[in-house]
């Protein structure tokens, strides 16, 4: 928030090895996007290392990486905010006002936070406080399987889901496949933007 007042890419303190995108629009600016998707040209189902490093770029389709997201988050409070758009060109938004990240040691752990909506939709497809899991590392609470494989997707899973941001992108109507990029019961997400 150094005085700066209009998007685009910035170094973050502290360093993240790379550059960050900057909402400097959203709710009074000052947001960084960790993630974003908007036109499907990123595949999301990488391993528990990209996830660790990030892969995409600022400028488009992008995870900025969960090292990052614990730098970000392991001192202070924090809030994170979900933008949605579907292929109506209706948007929804979440904010979580307390949203922390562990450590890769703690699994980066407890995506906390208290808006509720889809990702506490229940006691069984609650992400609150749930470990990161990848196509190559099981960390979910679904004892047949693994969800990230499953789902295709790197996520703080449950058993499996209520919410899966990274998951498949598909244009336009709902196929029917539910390895998708999905939120709550509308399949149908065309823009998502993540931010810190």
């Amino acid at each position: 928030r150094l005085g700066i007042k209009e998007d685009g890419i910035y170094t973050i303190q502290p360093d993240l090895h790379g550059p960050a995108k900057c909402d400097m629009e959203a709710v009074g600016g000052g947001w960084t996007v960790i993630q974003a998707r908007h036109d499907g040209s990123e595949d999301f189902n990488r391993t528990w290392e990209e996830y660790r490093q990030g892969f995409g770029s600022p400028l488009g389709e992008h995870w900025l990486g969960n090292a990052a997201l614990y730098a970000l988050t392991a001192t202070g409070q924090h809030q994170l905010r979900i933008e949605l758009e579907d292929w109506h060109q209706q948007k929804r938004h979440a904010t979580y006002s307390n949203f922390r990240v562990a450590s890769e040691m703690q699994r980066w752990g407890a995506f906390s936070g208290d808006a509720g909506n889809a990702l506490s939709y229940s006691k069984r497809y609650n992400h609150d406080g749930r470990f990161f899991s990848t196509s190559d590392r099981d960390n979910d609470r679904y004892t047949a399987g693994n969800c990230g494989q499953y789902y295709g997707a790197g996520w703080w899973f449950d058993a499996c889901l209520a919410a899966n941001l990274n998951g498949h992108y598909y244009r336009g109507r709902y196929s029917g496949d539910l390895n998708m990029y999905y939120w709550q019961q509308d399949f149908r997400k065309k823009h998502s933007n993540v931010e810190l």
